[in-house]
């Protein structure tokens, strides 16, 4: 997955919101989809911003910025610390002090008439404890990675290209995983595209991922050449891959239709392609690749005061004769707007079959937000309280939390319980300066005890009650 310029390699990297607010805007690294430049200033300016919050269980997280802007250009230079015990400790790291997450990126662009160029580079630490039978465990994990992006404009063509270097070196010890060796990844993907007046867009797209660890290594590369054919609302690829290891699949084909219809707006996506199947997961199956299905349908209307958006996402992964994962999850958001100000949602993810992937169950929240002026109008106040409920009719779980892949075969040692919990949020903003309060588990907090009034993440976590949160973020200028 890409956020802004970088590129993740996404073997053990699939929870964004870890590594802090500048980088939890993400988006699928497919192929043919190179990521976006960030929007560009039309004016000179110096931007800082101050973002801190403590709570419950020591916990303290930290997020500081500065943007230094002139027209057309931009350097964006940010940091991100998030320090908790845990409500029984089980988050102290048996020999490190310091923060559990802690990360550092700078992003600078720029633009001319002809031309535009992105880079960026991050580094990203994990160093926290994970409960366990008689001390804790410990996950450690060190990412560097870089990216630039950049595309020219010829006399009749646009020339996009991009180049990404990932590394990461992961460590995680605890009793359910057997294999506490180190694990180290490398990465890096290189695309170049070529866009003519008329819609075609021709491609090529080159990755190489390293991996090794105490008892597994690989090396493998795979490229794939492509065409792209755009039209007024959708576009067709097709293109074939090729690697060096056998591949199930050795095409691609994409499909991306956008239209506005009289009532709504209605979107279709479908992308076929070969990835590397996760090392852990398929080290004694002896395949290096898998085919992946990708498909969803969006459909979005408003009316009056009601906004409605549903969605349908199926995801099938495969690998001939050795494995077959799907997963189909429907979704509906509905909005209902009392005023400009105050308006009440429900949000539901429901799995579609009974396959063994889809035993994580289904996700509802309904919530109430709202925003009023006190004080004269001096002090702005946003009011947020929602339920979120988890059902799940199964007792266990098919996704490795540790080493972050679905399996075929259950563990209860992974099982996610049912909740129904209520969470409170509000954030006042007096003179520029936005206070936070929060409340996680309100029923909780008020005296309301009953199982489901607790929130579990897995069986290896304890359960959490009450949760408070107080934060403050100031911003600055010039």
């Amino acid at each position: 997955w890409y956020s802004g310029a970088l590129s993740f390699d996404g073997t053990y990297t699939s929870f964004p919101k870890r590594y802090g607010g500048h980088s939890s805007n993400v988006k699928i690294n497919e192929i043919g989809q190179l990521p976006g430049f960030i929007s560009l200033p039309d004016s000179s300016s110096v931007n800082s911003f101050f973002d801190y919050h403590r709570g419950d269980y020591g916990l303290d997280k930290l997020d500081i910025g500065v943007r230094y802007h002139t027209k057309d250009q931009l350097l964006n230079v940010s940091g991100f610390k998030r320090s908790s015990l845990g409500n029984y400790g089980h988050y102290v790291h048996p020999s490190s002090g310091g923060p559990i997450h802690q990360s550092y990126r700078i992003d600078y662009s720029k633009k001319s008439i002809k031309d535009r160029i992105e880079v960026s580079a991050a580094r990203f630490i994990t160093a926290s404890g994970i409960p366990d039978a008689v001390q804790n465990g410990f996950e450690n994990d060190n990412i560097v990675i870089s990216g630039i992006n950049y595309e020219k404009n010829l006399s009749r063509w646009k020339i996009k290209s991009y180049f990404s270097q990932f590394s990461q070196n992961r460590n995680v010890r605890h009793t359910f995983n057997s294999d506490s060796s180190s694990r180290h990844i490398n990465r890096n993907q290189f695309d170049i595209q070529l866009l003519n007046p008329r819609g075609y867009e021709f491609g090529f797209n080159q990755k190489f991922q390293q991996f090794n660890s105490s008892n597994y290594m690989r090396s493998i590369a795979w490229r794939t050449l492509y065409l792209r054919k755009y039209f007024t609302n959708f576009s067709i690829m097709t293109g074939i891959q090729s690697s060096e290891n056998e591949l199930f699949q050795t095409h691609t084909f994409s499909v991306n239709y956008q239209n506005k219809l009289k009532y709504g707006k209605i979107s279709l996506f479908v992308l076929s392609e070969s990835q590397p199947a996760h090392p852990d997961a398929n080290k004694l199956l002896s395949n290096e690749f898998e085919s992946k299905l990708r498909s969803s349908i969006n459909y979005n209307i408003s009316y009056n005061r009601i906004s409605l958006e549903s969605f349908f996402n199926d995801v099938k992964i495969g690998a001939k004769g050795l494995y077959d994962y799907r997963i189909s999850l429907l979704g509906l958001n509905t909005i209902y707007s009392f005023n400009k100000k105050w308006n009440m949602y429900h949000k539901a993810i429901i799995p579609t079959s009974t396959l063994q992937e889809n035993i994580p169950g289904s996700i509802v929240q309904s919530g109430l937000k709202g925003r009023f002026n006190l004080f004269q109008n001096n002090m702005k106040i946003n009011f947020h309280i929602w339920t979120d409920i988890y059902t799940n009719k199964n007792n266990s779980f098919s996704f490795n939390p540790f080493l972050q892949y679905y399996s075929l075969t259950s563990e209860n040692n992974y099982e996610i319980s049912n909740r129904n919990v209520t969470h409170l949020e509000i954030q006042s903003e007096i003179s520029g300066v936005l206070l936070h309060y929060k409340i996680f588990n309100l029923l909780d907090a008020l005296g309301v005890t009953s199982e489901d009034t607790f929130f579990k993440p897995n069986a290896v976590y304890p359960k959490i009650g009450r949760m408070v949160q107080f934060g403050v973020t100031w911003y600055f200028d010039n």
